[in-house]
């Protein structure tokens, strides 16, 4: 949709080199001797910046690189039909998502254990009349919205759901957030309250960041990633982060969407979730310097085209402590997976189902796991 702008603030000299602060465009290191070797770190200089306000301009705080400008574009609908709302102060439709709520789909892995794709995780429509876009343009930050409203209830809006920490775009609201673009420093987090869910929209993007996860979803009920449909999107980490992921996420993760997503895990895993991890469809390519993907609680594919180069296992949950958590669950899409240990590893159970093309090259077993196990003869 096309937005007319309102208004329009600059952030001279800061809110670029918080950005950049610690990251840079990293080496691609796959598995099985595949890789070149990650480039040296540049050196940058520190300046200070927080968080963007409500009256445009930056406060300081946390140490980060000075130089470059960015602006802030508030916009609201000029062409086609914008948001209908009753009062034109009121904002909460932007935490407002679009689905069937009768969606829903269960799906029995054992006796005793069920996952499902619950109408959130099947969410693949968004209207960006009802969402907030970030445009990045390699080392700064364009924000608008759809919303026909006032530009003091834009700004109110805005610094609260945005906030910068250090390198840190941090996304505190819940809703709809699209991003297009290119961000060579820097991460897109999201840290909201236990009942607040994302759905954060990948619309041909390119995230590098050396220093930590270019996309983590640090607290909140769920985070949903959406491909757009003809997209294309890379997200890479560095030598130099401490996440447990190149995407990282502490709560459940769904990935769905028409569009293509290629990871690179130089340090750890590629896609990482500490919770339930779910992948319903989505043309997605993963190298990563251990596992490939991993979700602590799950790890469940329903659909896509997925390539995964790992150096570790391709797919792996490990989570021990809970009988009804540990579990892998494949039912349909096409998997490729070449890996230096394990192909697939589950504690609880692992269970393919007919239907699922699995391609495996791996040094160690293609299916592993020590209890309940259910995989089509012809995969044996």
């Amino acid at each position: 949709m096309n937005t007319a702008i309102l208004k329009k603030y600059s952030l001279a000299a800061l809110l670029t080199a918080a950005l950049l602060a610690g990251c840079g465009n990293s080496g691609v290191k796959p598995a099985n001797g595949l890789a070149d070797t990650p480039p040296a770190q540049s050196t940058q200089t520190s300046g200070e910046i927080t968080e963007i306000t409500a009256s445009g301009t930056a406060e300081t705080g946390t140490s980060a690189t000075a130089g470059g400008t960015v602006t802030i574009d508030l916009g609201n609908a000029s062409e086609g039909s914008p948001a209908t709302i009753s009062d034109p102060e009121d904002l909460s439709f932007l935490t407002e998502f679009i689905y069937d709520t009768g969606s829903k789909k269960e799906y029995t892995v054992t006796e005793t254990i069920t996952t499902k794709a619950s109408s959130f995780d099947q969410m693949e429509e968004y209207d960006e009349a009802h969402a907030i876009l970030l445009n990045l343009n390699g080392s700064g930050l364009d924000i608008t919205t759809g919303a026909a409203v006032s530009n003091e209830a834009k700004e109110n809006y805005i610094s609260e759901a945005i906030v910068m920490e250090g390198n840190k775009i941090c996304i505190t609201k819940s809703g709809t957030y699209i991003l297009r673009g290119s961000l060579s420093g820097g991460q897109i987090c999201f840290r909201g309250s236990t009942d607040d869910k994302v759905q954060l929209v990948l619309d041909g993007v390119d995230l590098s960041c050396t220093s930590g996860a270019p996309i983590c979803f640090e607290s909140g009920d769920k985070a949903l990633i959406t491909l757009a449909q003809g997209s294309v999107n890379h997200v890479s980490d560095g030598i130099d982060s401490q996440e447990k992921g190149c995407i990282f996420s502490k709560i459940d993760l769904t990935i769905n969407g028409s569009g293509s997503l290629e990871v690179t895990g130089v340090r750890n895993n590629g896609i990482s979730c500490k919770d339930d991890l779910k992948i319903l469809n989505g043309t997605i390519s993963v190298q990563a310097e251990k596992n490939a993907l991993k979700g602590n609680d799950s790890v469940v594919i329903l659909g896509g085209t997925i390539t995964l180069s790992s150096k570790d296992d391709g797919i792996q949950s490990d989570k021990k402590e809970d009988p009804e958590k540990g579990f892998v669950y494949l039912d349909g899409g096409t998997i490729d997976i070449k890996a230096d240990d394990d192909g697939v590893q589950a504690v609880t159970a692992l269970v393919v189902r007919e239907g699922t093309t699995v391609n495996i090259r791996c040094y160690d077993k293609k299916f592993n796991c020590d209890n309940y196990v259910e995989i089509p003869d012809s995969l044996k």
